[in-house]
């Protein structure tokens, strides 16, 4: 039945030449004109499948442009959300690196360099604040143009994973320094903690917006290579410990460590 409402035009020509073609032969005889008449038929249907194939290579182009200028667009939202992003924990791991270096200064000269830990405490708080509302815009604009990105899903979610990590480790040390006197961490093993905690939080950071430039230059080749016919090339890590988001974000092992977070608020 589809086949025939697809084609009822083809049919009804068929069938209106076949009556034709007929009538001239029952009732004057004329095979030549029958003839003829098969062969406009089969002219005919070479012509309307013709039309119809081109009519299916249009739409199929249609389509694909349309998937094109999605695809742009998604690239475009998704691109300024990364650097907006990747601009803010870069920020907030200089942070961590000043009052290292505040903390040092304030040893030396505690009468000219401060440190102020209710002032820090307060900028802590405010950093985490900024590290949630990044993380939450990054994921609500993937999210929005997921239907153009769902092939680079795991990469989002390791990527908020990592996100989720370095946050809980701000609020631990933040946590560690509420508790710690300045005299502790004046001393040699408190100044070598707490550069560590500051040298830990500052590079998880700083791997995290390697990250996105990873998942930026995995959605520009995706999307955009076939347009310019070129490939950008990936990071070139000088440090071992800086790896690629490709070969750290493994789809398998990506949907692993979720279900072990999901299962975490599991009651």
């Amino acid at each position: 039945m589809k086949i025939f409402k697809d084609n009822i035009f083809i049919f009804l020509a068929l069938l209106i030449i076949l009556t034709y073609g007929i009538m001239e032969y029952f009732y004057h005889g004329r095979f030549t004109t029958f003839g003829n008449i098969v062969g406009w038929l089969i002219a005919l249907l070479i012509a309307i499948n013709y039309l119809q194939k081109n009519r299916r290579d249009n739409q199929i182009a249609k389509k694909e442009e349309f998937k094109k200028s999605l695809e742009i667009d998604a690239f475009r939202e998704i691109n300024k959300c990364i650097y907006n992003f990747s601009h803010l924990l870069g920020s907030i791991s200089v942070y961590y690196l000043g009052i290292k270096n505040k903390l040092y200064s304030h040893g030396k000269n505690p009468e000219i360099f401060k440190f102020d830990k209710i002032e820090i405490d307060f900028q802590i708080n405010q950093r985490v604040v900024n590290i949630l509302k990044g993380i939450s815009d990054f994921s609500l604009i993937i999210e929005s143009n997921e239907i153009a990105v769902i092939q680079f899903d795991h990469f989002k979610k390791y990527i908020q994973f990592r996100v989720e990590d370095i946050k809980d480790f701000i609020l631990d040390f933040q946590r560690y320094l509420f508790k710690k006197t300045i005299e502790d961490l004046l001393t040699k093993e408190g100044i070598f903690e707490f550069n560590k905690k500051c040298e830990k939080i500052s590079d998880d950071l700083f791997a995290i917006q390697c990250y996105l430039f990873d998942y930026r230059i995995e959605l520009m080749n995706s999307l955009l290579g076939d347009i310019f016919d070129a490939q950008i090339p990936v990071r070139r890590p000088k440090d071992s410990k800086y790896k690629l988001l490709t070969e750290v974000a493994i789809k398998e092992e990506v949907e692993k460590e979720l279900k072990k977070r999901e299962d975490r608020y599991i009651i």
